[in-house]
């Protein structure tokens, strides 16, 4: 019978030189779908805040964008953050059942968080105001008022947070869409990276 022990060896050494009193294992790594703040090539070591990437000196950060991917990841896509080993404070596996309420969630702290910034961020913008912005995120489009200048309201999709009439400029970064998520409780497959207007 072998003398190897049932813990993880890999996971205690992995990120260092090895030597020959290593065997074949398999581990556990903690990952978590981000958002790339810039481009990224796969295994680049990184940092992440408010679920946004960015680059960070090799041991610095918390992990690395996932290694086996085959191309390289642009600003604004999602990809799996590899947490660096042993940098987790627990590990558990969790499951799901259409009988049973998920777990996790975001918290009303997380909400109030989330809310302040973009709150920030769109009155620093040229763009409608806080409840217009996030209105036609949540919907889709804006009701069209009685005028035909205001025709359609708004519209939000794949290129643009676009508003008719109004004054709308400048560039939405990554950071805006996991806000956004937060507030609305909701996945967004739509990340436009652009306000715009028909004024």
């Amino acid at each position: 019978m072998s003398e190897r022990k049932v813990t993880t060896d890999a996971l205690e050494t992995l990120g260092t030189i090895i030597d020959e009193s290593q065997k074949r294992d398999a581990i556990h790594l903690a990952v978590e779908p981000v958002i790339a703040g810039q481009d990224f090539s796969p295994g680049s070591h990184i940092t992440v805040t408010n679920g946004v990437a960015q680059p960070s000196k090799p041991g610095k950060g918390i992990g690395i964008v996932d290694p086996f991917l085959t191309e390289n990841v642009k600003k604004g896509e999602r990809f799996w953050f590899v947490m660096y080993p042993r940098k987790v404070h627990s590990l558990r596996h969790v499951w799901s059942h259409p009988d049973f309420p998920d777990e996790g969630g975001t918290t009303p702290q997380d909400k109030s968080v989330s809310e302040e910034w973009l709150r920030d961020f769109i009155s620093g913008s040229d763009c409608p105001d806080y409840d217009t912005v996030m209105e036609l995120i949540n919907e889709g489009i804006l009701p069209s008022p009685d005028s035909e200048y205001y025709a359609n309201g708004g519209v939000y999709d794949e290129e643009y947070l676009h508003f008719n009439g109004r004054d709308a400029h400048g560039e939405i970064p990554p950071e805006f869409w996991v806000h956004a998520e937060i507030v609305l409780n909701k996945k967004l497959t739509n990340r436009p990276q652009y306000f715009s207007c028909s004024c």
